[in-house]
């Protein structure tokens, strides 16, 4: 995006579809320019979901009238901004009698944005910790099954010995997953 005038506002233009973004309170500041006082609500008039995202939150906008329900434009509903079509901004500019813009204006220095958060690393799959979960509980399964269907009493100390290595393994893939999903855990 590219930075112009528009009156005595600084505006974002965007130089491949002509387009121009209003950040909160930048088209308020405007109207208030041409028409001395602006609705304290400054709301769409009839809106509806967009088929766009909000250039600096992305989410979804709104679409809907702005001061006459003919001039249809895009609304974040998030962070108060305002995307205008060039033919809304050329309409816009009849209805209230401005001049200047991108196409006419000076380009202006602005803070850059703030950078973006970084992106979640995306869930890796992992293996070990879910086999152990398996032959885990299956071990489990089998020690259970073995034990209630014997018809003569099974070794104790073998039996022991198969469940505590199938819980150990249930055990360390279960704290294996958690330790990865959980806030605290280390990635």
């Amino acid at each position: 995006m590219e930075s112009n005038c528009l009156g005595e506002l600084p505006l974002d233009h965007c130089p491949a579809c002509g387009g121009i973004w209003f950040d909160k309170g930048e088209l308020e500041a405007l109207l208030g320019q041409s028409q001395g006082s602006v609705p304290a609500d400054f709301a769409l008039i009839s809106p509806k979901p967009s088929e766009c995202q909000c250039p600096r939150c992305k989410k979804t906008m709104s679409r809907g009238g702005l001061v006459n329900p003919l001039l249809l434009v895009d609304k974040c509903q998030d962070c108060g901004g305002v995307w205008l079509d060039p033919r809304e901004l050329d309409l816009l500019k009849k209805l209230l009698g401005l001049t200047g813009g991108p196409s006419a204006g000076q380009p202006v220095a602005r803070p850059a944005p703030a950078p973006a958060l970084p992106a979640a690393p995306a869930p890796r799959f992992r293996p070990l910790p879910l086999a152990s979960i398996i032959l885990g509980s299956l071990g489990l399964v089998y020690q259970v099954s073995t034990y209630l269907g014997a018809t003569e009493q099974p070794s104790f100390v073998g039996f022991i010995v198969l469940t505590v290595i199938c819980l150990l393994l249930f055990s360390y893939g279960l704290v294996s997953l958690l330790q990865k999903v959980s806030p605290g855990g280390r990635r």
